[in-house]
């Protein structure tokens, strides 16, 4: 691919999720195989061409190979019997007698199905190591008996389908060590996960870490050591995605949670926290009951409930974080609802309840199953929330967004090669804005250097990306080597030392083989993703819209789209919260990330978005020429070839060429999509075919 060549995304990626430099993809079961391998001590991740994920479980119909420690699903038979050999590789169906290691038990890529897997009222399964599964949106039913040595840990796509583990009626699950839903101890999992416990099922494990859900429909689920739900502001064990929005313990009638002695006042926080419910409803606290004594679990906390069923909703109310939205803006709408004892209860993803919206005028705003409301044009209406006769409405105003990108940082590189710094050019910004040139990073009279091997970065004070913004706009011109994985063209945000938070950040070189840009709060992070990944491509013009107030973020290469995340919820003042106290050209938040090696040519912050014709009068004008600021400028024309050459000057500062099919009134004004360029002698250029109807143009 040329130099100049646009890099357009062509077809859907998953999100990643990165920990200290390890890959966690939350969607593209058939994208990206997961071979996990275990080591006692640490625990690493790789990946390879196509997802996999390495399970432990067994079950013996036929004589394995000596030395055969792992076993693969395939779904090739009925897709869903775990003791029908078609459905393994080789149909080789694992073991029972205890010496099973691991085994895929997720469906090879080309099958891509999501039929529950059964472990039939038959099936013993008993093996010696620890279960990968289920995860990314697979169910595994439990009928019969399942022992494991060491642990189970189950994920979900983040935003796929459910991850759901079912133990039904007198099944039987116990692990000799950890049970781990939507999390794990080195590296956090996706919370997509439901646990279901049903009537006379018994599920005893030695350590529970939850990030994800658990319904005990009349079954018994028993912790001996511990149990672990992180804080109600912090996700587990820093950085991760479960959150105590993500977890809940949920008691019905039966239902008996067994845990280690003096748990007391861990569960009353769970209480408090409202991750502890009855019937879906948090808060409930006097029909849980805590008891420390009871004769058939002497030494134990044992929590159960009082409550025979669900308690009626009496009243309910919709509500919306803000009601002034702006035409592109994506919110999601919250229910609270009053129960007959627990009043004001947020039900918003809660199962069961059968809430439904409806949108007054779906020209100003629209509404999805699950409450994601969208601004799709200027006015006002209603959006309404449902729960079977009970109804409350909300109103929301949609207007257009008008702010114009502002320079606010801009960075030639042109300094004498002995600074150790980089100068802003933008009146009054330096000295306080200039960057600081780290350990490998150098300056060649007209560009920056940084050296991976030697740790280069370029670092800027805290602040520099102000509080007050609701978009902004990151514009570079780089030549890039090769780029090890998770490589980080700029960042700005903060870390705990080990793990980034609260950012935006670009990588040219994911672990999953894409490029990305991304916007993070605490614990959600939203990434546009574009294919193919930048190792080697010189001269290359990016620039990375950041725009959720909008719904937003958008990276252009070359002046053309890449790629753009139009479901974006995060904004500005979430993942700026903390005040971007580190901020780097070349450097990663994560601390196990690399350093890059890169050339920059130029460098730029704006407050507020770019337009597309901005864009790409940028990449033609190149890195050395700011847009023009002279409004006072004519268009003018020749043809060629069947083609219609359209010309203004360089110093204009109206770039964006729009048409029109008539004047007047009636005139409907729309952006030329075509390239832009420049003809050498100080004038912009685009070129359209000509066509048998009429075509006004003008600038704005």
């Amino acid at each position: 691919m040329a130099a100049d060549d646009a890099l357009i995304d062509t077809s859907p990626m998953p999100f990643p999720r990165r920990i200290a430099g390890l890959v966690f993809i939350g969607l593209g079961r058939n994208q990206k195989r997961q071979q996990m391998t275990r080591n006692m001590k640490t625990k690493k991740l790789n990946y390879l061409a196509a997802i996999g994920v390495t399970v432990c479980l067994a079950h013996s119909v036929l004589a394995q190979p000596a030395g055969q420690t792992n076993y693969f699903w395939s779904a090739a038979g009925n897709a869903v019997t775990w003791s029908q050999g078609a459905n393994w590789v080789g149909g080789i169906v694992p073991r029972t007698n205890g010496t099973t290691f691991q085994i895929n038990l997720f469906d090879a890529p080309a099958t891509g199905s999501l039929i529950p897997i059964t472990i039939s009222n038959t099936d013993v399964v008993s093996i010696n190591d620890a279960i990968f599964g289920p995860l990314w949106g697979q169910t595994l039913d439990i009928y019969g008996s399942v022992t494991c040595n060491f642990g189970e840990f189950v994920w979900g796509a983040l935003n796929g389908p459910v991850t759901t583990l079912n133990v039904h009626t007198n099944a039987s699950l116990s692990l000799h060590d950890t049970l781990a839903l939507g999390t794990a101890w080195w590296f956090p999992g996706g919370p997509n996960v439901v646990l279901n416990v049903y009537s006379n099922a018994q599920v005893g494990v030695n350590y529970l870490q939850f990030g994800a859900k658990m319904n005990l429909y009349g079954g018994t689920v028993s912790v001996t050591n511990g149990l672990n739900t992180g804080t109600a502001t912090t996700p587990v064990f820093g950085g991760g995605l479960d959150t105590d929005a993500t977890r809940a313990i949920n008691l019905e009638a039966g239902g008996t949670l067994i845990l280690p002695a003096t748990y007391t006042a861990t569960v009353t926080n769970w209480i408090a926290r409202g991750i502890l419910v009855v019937y879906g409803v948090p808060g409930d606290a006097s029909e849980i009951v805590i008891s420390e004594t009871n004769a058939n679990w002497p030494g134990r906390t044992v929590v159960t409930t009082t409550a025979t069923n669900a308690n009626p909703i009496v009243a309910m109310r919709i509500q919306v974080p803000r009601s002034n939205l702006f035409v592109g803006g994506l919110e999601q709408a919250q229910v609270l609802a009053d129960y007959a004892i627990t009043t004001n209860v947020n039900v918003t993803t809660t199962s069961g309840i059968g809430i439904s919206y409806q949108s007054g005028a779906t020209n100003v705003v629209t509404v999805t199953p699950g409450g994601m409301v969208r601004a799709t044009g200027v006015g006002s209406t209603t959006v309404k929330a449902f729960i079977g006769t009970l109804s409350n409405s909300v109103l929301v105003t949609v207007n257009a967004y008008t702010n114009v990108a502002t320079l606010i940082h801009r960075y030639s590189f042109n300094d004498s090669p002995d600074n150790t710094t980089v100068t802003d050019s933008i009146a009054g910004n330096s000295p306080t804005w200039d960057g600081i040139l780290i350990f490998g990073a150098s300056l060649n009279g007209s560009q920056v250097v940084l050296d991976q091997l030697n740790s280069g970065y370029v670092q800027f004070n805290p602040g520099i990306l102000t509080t007050d913004m609701d978009a902004v706009t990151i514009e570079t011109w780089a030549s890039f080597g090769t780029i090890s994985n998770w490589a980080v063209l700029f960042t700005f945000g903060d870390t705990d030392g080990t793990f980034g938070h609260n950012y935006i950040s670009f990588q040219p070189h994911t672990g999953a083989a894409t490029a990305q840009t991304g916007i993070k709060n605490n614990s959600t992070e939203q990434n546009p993703f574009f294919t193919p990944v930048l190792d080697n491509y010189t001269n290359v013009h990016i620039v990375a819209v950041y725009h959720p107030l909008v719904g937003y973020c958008s990276i252009y290469t070359n002046g053309t789209l890449a790629v753009i995340n139009s479901s974006i919820t995060v904004t500005l003042a979430d993942a700026l919260s903390t005040g971007d106290p580190y901020n780097y050209i070349g450097r990663s938040l994560y601390s196990a990330d690399p350093y890059l090696d890169v050339y920059l040519d130029e460098f730029r912050i704006y407050k507020g978005p770019l337009t597309v014709g901005q864009i790409k009068a940028d990449h033609a004008l190149g890195p050395d020429q700011l847009i023009g600021t002279n409004t006072n400028v004519a268009l003018s024309t020749s043809l060629s070839a069947g083609h219609l050459a359209i010309k203004w000057p360089t110093t204009s500062a109206l770039v964006n060429l729009m048409s029109s099919p008539t004047l007047g009134a009636g005139a409907v004004w729309t952006p030329v999509n075509v390239p832009m360029s420049t003809d050498g002698g100080g004038h912009y250029q685009m070129t359209v075919p000509i066509t048998s109807s009429n075509q006004f143009f003008r600038l704005q």
